[in-house]
């Protein structure tokens, strides 16, 4: 399976297919003939899923001036610029009954956006290609992981009263901070849960931002009281069970939803859900740093007692 960068969005045009699938070469046939037999274009089958168990199937092809799928009143679609899992197919004329297997391998794929439709690009009358969006929040969701890791690996080792030490004035304790996350994690997961929007943007356009605003440790932020750690006292084994829960959880929504979907919340205004997860990982490395400041003196006064 190769990776294909589609650089530009591309717009389609064309019309559902009735009889899915004994009606699709007819669907092409259709189409080729109301362009005047115009072969020198690329054509298109797009397919994605009822809800119900069965495909829905569009037969399509690339506008080659703008306004051209206005002409003939059918149907539009964008085939969105980015990077995409991709499979070729060659002599596909003779492998027809087997497409629909290629399609459901990519989809397979732990990297495909499961939201997005699976393209048939057919190039020519000899060449192919099964392609699926790539889910651009994986790379951010393995960094997460990453994170998540980094942070357990510091708070795993230290004692129940460790955890409940306050280090130095005017902080939290490492278990309060585990509280915070946890806490964030499944603010987190509800909202990658919501309803998005059609985003008219790059989704990942708030990355830089969020970067800079939480990276900047001379900056202190005031948490938003949902997310604040509300006991003084922790017990280690729930403490951690739930930060690990929180984490797992996360892991396993993200893949299933629309990473550029558009939501709205009071922290944030307008982000996309894969901002909102730039947010998570920019959010976890900040008390990443915070804990290890921390832990010096945790250990010190532990000793001291």
């Amino acid at each position: 399976m190769e990776i294909y960068t589609q650089t530009h969005d591309c717009k389609v045009f064309g019309s559902l297919v009735p009889g899915f699938p004994a009606g699709i070469e007819a669907a092409f046939i259709a189409l080729i003939e109301l362009l005047r037999g115009d072969k020198d274009r690329a054509y298109y089958g797009i397919s994605w899923g009822d809800g119900k168990g069965g495909i829905h199937y569009r037969a399509m092809t690339a506008e080659k001036f703008p306004g051209e799928a206005q002409q003939y009143g059918l149907e539009t679609a964008i085939i969105q610029q980015g990077a995409y899992l991709i499979e070729p197919v060659t002599g596909w004329r003779k492998k027809t009954a087997c497409i629909k297997d290629v399609c459901h391998l990519i989809i397979e794929d732990e990297r495909s956006d499961k939201t997005m439709p699976c393209i048939e690009w057919y190039k020519n009358d000899d060449e192919m290609v099964c392609m699926v969006k790539i889910n651009p929040a994986i790379g951010v969701l393995d960094a997460i992981k990453e994170a998540s890791t980094r942070l357990l690996d510091a708070l795993l080792p230290l004692t129940e009263t460790q955890l409940n030490t306050i280090p130095f004035e005017d902080s939290w304790t490492a278990a309060q901070l585990a509280d915070h996350i946890t806490k964030s994690n499944k603010a987190m997961e509800q909202a990658m849960e919501m309803e998005g929007k059609p985003t008219h943007r790059d989704p990942a356009a708030r990355a830089a931002e969020l970067r800079n605003t939480f990276l900047d440790f001379s900056i202190r932020f005031k948490s938003p009281e949902f997310i604040l750690p509300t006991q003084r006292q922790y017990e280690k084994a729930p403490l951690i069970g739930a930060l690990q829960k929180s984490n797992t959880r996360l892991q396993e929504v993200v893949p299933t939803i629309n990473a550029a979907g558009m939501i709205n919340l009071p922290a944030f205004g307008e982000i996309t859900k894969l901002e909102l997860l730039y947010f998570g990982l920019y959010h976890t490395q900040r008390h990443i740093r915070q804990l290890t400041g921390m832990l010096p003196h945790v250990k010190s006064l532990s000793k001291a007692n």
